[in-house]
C-alpha cells in the first residue's frame, strides 16, 4: 500500500519532472514514482528536491554531459540512491562518487550562526569530531543502495571520513563531475568541497546545494565562493531548503 503522505505529495513531485522525463525510455513514471518511495525513508529532503536530483541527473544524461555524480553528505542515502540509479540505469560507465564521514556532522565554527551552535552545545571549533547531529552509519545507507535497490557496488564508490581528510586526495582520482550534490550544512564543510571540487564540474555540469536556504554557514560559503570566484551564474531555488547552478 502506498503510504497517505506519498500519494497526496505525488502531483507535487510531478510538477518537478517534464512530461518528456516521465515518458523517456529510460524511466516511465512508475518506475520513477517507485524509486522516490523507496528512498523517502532514507532521506530529509522534501518532493521537489527528490524530484529535484532526478531531473537533473536526467539532463545530464539526455544532454550527455560527461563526468560522473557526486555527492557530499550521505546521511541514509536517499538522493545518492537516486542519483547512483539513474547512472546505472541509463549510462554504462558513469559512476557515482559519495563522501561521508558516516558519523554525522562535526562542530561548526562561529560562521555558522547561533543555531547551529544549539546543536554542538555551543561548541564552534571546528573540529573535526562528531557532535551527535545527522549521524547516521555507512550501513543504512548501503542497506538501501545495495539490498534494496540492488546496484551493483562497482558503480558506487564510498569515501568514508570527514571531507577536510578525504577530498584533496581524493579529488583527482574522481576526474569530471556532471553532477555535484552538496550536504554538509556548515561553513566550513560546504566551503571544502567547493574548493576542492567545483572545478572538476565540467561546463552544463551542476552543482546542487541541499542547505542554501536553511543554514547561514552554508549559505555564507556559497556566497563566498560565487563572488571570489566571480561566478555569473544565477542560483535557481528549488525550494525552501535547496538551490542550485548550471557551470558556464
Amino acid at each position: 500500500m502506498i503510504p497517505k503522505l506519498f500519494r497526496d505529495n505525488w502531483r507535487a513531485v510531478k510538477k518537478r519532472i517534464t512530461y518528456r522525463r516521465l515518458a523517456n525510455h529510460w524511466f516511465t513514471a512508475q518506475e520513477i514514482r517507485s524509486l522516490i518511495q523507496a528512498v523517502r525513508p532514507y532521506t530529509m529532503v522534501g518532493f521537489d528536491g527528490l524530484a529535484n536530483v532526478f531531473e537533473l541527473a536526467s539532463a545530464v544524461i539526455d544532454n550527455k554531459i560527461p563526468g560522473d555524480f557526486v555527492e557530499c553528505g550521505v546521511w541514509r542515502g536517499g538522493c545518492s540512491a537516486i542519483l547512483a540509479q539513474v547512472a546505472v540505469k541509463c549510462d554504462q560507465h558513469r559512476r557515482t562518487h559519495l563522501f561521508d564521514s558516516f558519523e554525522g556532522l562535526p562542530e561548526p565554527v562561529g560562521a555558522d550562526g547561533v543555531e547551529a551552535a544549539t546543536h554542538s552545545s555551543g561548541k564552534t571549533d571546528g573540529k573535526l569530531v562528531p557532535i551527535g547531529f545527522c549521524a547516521a552509519p555507512y550501513e543504512v545507507a548501503a542497506r538501501l543502495l545495495f539490498d534494496v535497490l540492488k546496484l551493483p557496488t562497482d558503480r558506487v564508490v564510498v569515501h568514508r571520513g570527514w571531507f577536510q581528510e578525504t577530498l584533496p586526495s581524493a579529488r583527482d582520482s574522481v576526474g569530471p563531475i556532471a553532477l555535484l550534490r552538496l550536504d554538509g550544512d556548515w561553513y566550513e564543510s560546504t566551503k571544502v568541497v567547493l574548493e576542492n571540487l567545483y572545478d572538476s564540474v565540467v561546463p552544463g555540469g551542476y552543482v546542487v546545494i541541499d542547505d542554501y536556504g536553511v543554514w547561514e554557514g552554508c549559505r555564507r560559503a556559497v556566497d563566498e565562493f560565487i563572488e571570489k570566484r566571480e561566478i555569473e551564474t544565477p542560483l535557481t531555488k528549488v525550494d525552501d531548503d535547496v538551490y542550485y547552478l548550471r557551470k558556464n
